[in-house]
């Protein structure tokens, strides 16, 4: 006794120790392992599921596929069932009961198409199998074939006339038909009804001497269009969005919902009233009523000084053609009437054209425009985008939207891609060596429009602006991460993120060559440094720019960037 007390008594495993040597028992794994092949245990089990005849096989995954269905494993439960019917039953009974099963899995997991092949297949084993009827009704109302589904409850109905289930999917989907059905009739009536409306809105602006001017896809659309006024029944006056343009400081006001009997001076008095704070950019404190006058001009490029009392139906009225002159009238562009207001005085006779081609006995004059169709063609280069700066145009977005509509007027094979293009922004960004380079930011709409003509009218830039460098970027917008206070719902797009954004910046840069590959550096010191390599094809017409890639996508994202081409191997 006395040799024993110095021996240690064995301690008890802990409760995790023997779980996981359970593991390690065939009978009791969880997983195979890799070796499972070599290991006798295990494929005698295995064995053991594939012994019998095929009816005790296929009887046996059934089993142990209306477990695993129990416990709502659908996935685990449709393998065992598809062993069983792979097991090639002789049984009928046993086949159906597991192509209706493996029906009933495939529901839940919303693979309708198997759900449709399976019953149809089990019907053919039994002509009055309820259950596949059932399924195939309810796998035909999550895929909105409503007839297909009253088809299958009647058929099934007729011999199995009390079946609660069947007739309570025949009723649901008889109400989803009839929603269906008179959701088609409401969006047809809508249409019919917007043809109408687009009908009587054509005949009024055929009235009213309005053009209405074909907008291209790449625009962004305007949120507003015209309308007849919900106050007036006979359906006489109309609705128009109005743009207010101030070229004096390149911006603008947009009244959404301008009645055609309303006078401008109702809205110049509201806008600029004389003891209101003025404009932010009204600098020189010039836009105030009763020092303002309004000019439109015509598709004919007429220009139309409008009297403070005059309704834009007078203006419209105005704007006809003389007796055997060419169709004129004031041009709808996107849905929008466009004025001009400017301040009297100086700035006026600046933008008044010197020659004077008639005058209307209404009161106002009509002049040559082209001065102005040349100057306001500048304005409608600049298109500020949501994210884009809300400040007046500066010198170098000026001398960008000039030079685009040079080029348009001296190349005549671009005039028609280069018309609807706009810039959102332009930026000048140091490069080393002391030299710049020219960002032009676009509208993401408008992209796939300038890498039509880029190529040409980057060379083109880079002749006009000689001593910078000239890169396109799209103009995009980021989105913060929602956190739980965040107000908005909606799940932030892919395509909003920092790391997209970056990535698409990267894109834009180097067009038209692509990017074959990346790398990141991180040193001791935790600084990342990014390589890009790009397509080895476009060497020599991009090389002398990398510098200005990397400059340029570090002050537009705050990372450094390194521009490579791949080395060629010699032969």
């Amino acid at each position: 006794m006395a040799a024993q007390e110095g021996v240690p008594l064995p301690q008890p495993l802990p409760a995790d120790e023997k779980l996981a040597e359970f593991d390690s028992v065939p009978l009791f794994m969880k997983s195979l392992p890799e070796d499972a092949a070599d290991d006798v245990a295990i494929s005698a089990l295995q064995s053991l599921a594939y012994e019998g005849t095929p009816d005790e096989i296929a009887q046996n995954f059934k089993e142990q596929g209306n477990d695993y269905f129990k416990g709502k494993r659908y996935r685990e439960a449709l393998g065992f069932y598809t062993q069983g019917v792979d097991a090639k039953p002789t049984d009928n009974t046993v086949l159906e009961a597991l192509l209706c099963n493996r029906a009933a899995c495939n529901l839940e997991l919303q693979n309708y198409g198997s759900v449709l092949r399976d019953c149809s297949r089990a019907i053919s084993v039994n002509p009055k199998c309820s259950k596949a009827y059932y399924r195939s009704a309810l796998a035909l109302i999550a895929l909105e074939r409503y007839d297909e589904a009253l088809d299958c409850c009647d058929r099934c109905l007729q011999f199995d006339k009390e079946n609660k289930a069947v007739q309570t999917t025949r009723e649901k989907a008889a109400k989803l038909k009839e929603a269906k059905e008179r959701k088609e009739r409401e969006r047809q009536e809508r249409i019919r009804q917007e043809q109408l409306k687009q009908g009587r809105l054509r005949a009024a602006y055929k009235e009213r001497n309005i053009i209405v001017v074909p907008v291209p896809d790449t625009v962004a659309q305007n949120p507003y269009e015209p309308d007849f006024d919900p106050e007036d029944p006979t359906n006489n006056t109309l609705i128009f969005p109005v743009l207010f343009l101030y070229p004096q400081y390149a911006t603008s006001d947009l009244i959404s919902h301008y009645q055609e009997d309303t006078p401008f001076s109702a809205h110049l008095s509201a806008m600029f009233p004389p003891n209101a704070p003025q404009p932010e950019w009204d600098k020189k404190r010039e836009y105030v009523d009763g020092n303002l006058v309004v000019y439109g001009f015509t598709r004919r490029q007429r220009l139309l000084k409008i009297g403070k009392k005059m309704t834009l139906r007078d203006v419209c009225k105005a704007a006809k053609a003389k007796e055997g002159e060419p169709q004129d009238g004031l041009e709808l562009k996107d849905g929008t009437l466009t004025f001009i207001v400017l301040p009297k005085g100086e700035e006026e006779q600046k933008w008044r054209p010197q020659k004077i081609c008639e005058t209307v006995p209404n009161g106002h004059t009509i002049d040559d425009g082209d001065r102005l169709g040349f100057k306001m063609s500048v304005q409608h280069k600049i298109f500020r985008t949501a994210n884009a700066p809300r400040t007046a145009p500066d010198e170098t977005e000026i001398a960008v939207a000039q030079a685009m509509i040079d080029l348009e007027n001296s190349a005549p094979e671009l005039k028609s891609e280069l018309r609807p293009l706009q810039i959102s922004a332009a930026r000048e960004v140091d490069v080393r060596g002391g030299k710049k380079a020219i960002v032009i930011f676009v509208p993401v709409p408008q992209l796939k429009a300038f890498h039509k003509v880029q190529q040409r009218l980057t060379r083109e830039l880079e002749k006009k602006f000689s001593d910078r460098h000239v890169v396109f970027v799209a103009q995009r917008r980021m989105l913060r991460k929602p956190t739980r206070t965040s107000r908005v719902k909606q799940k932030r797009p892919r395509s909003r993120t920092l790391t997209s954004v970056h990535e698409k910046i990267l894109e834009d840069l180097v067009f038209p060559t692509e990017i074959v590959g990346k790398r990141t550096r991180v040193a001791v010191d935790g600084s990342k440094l990014l390589k890009v390599f790009l397509d080895s094809k476009d060497a020599t017409s991009l090389e002398y720019k990398l510098d200005s890639f990397s400059s340029v996508y570090r002050r537009l994202t705050g990372k450094d960037v390194v521009f490579e081409f791949p080395v060629q191997a010699q032969d």
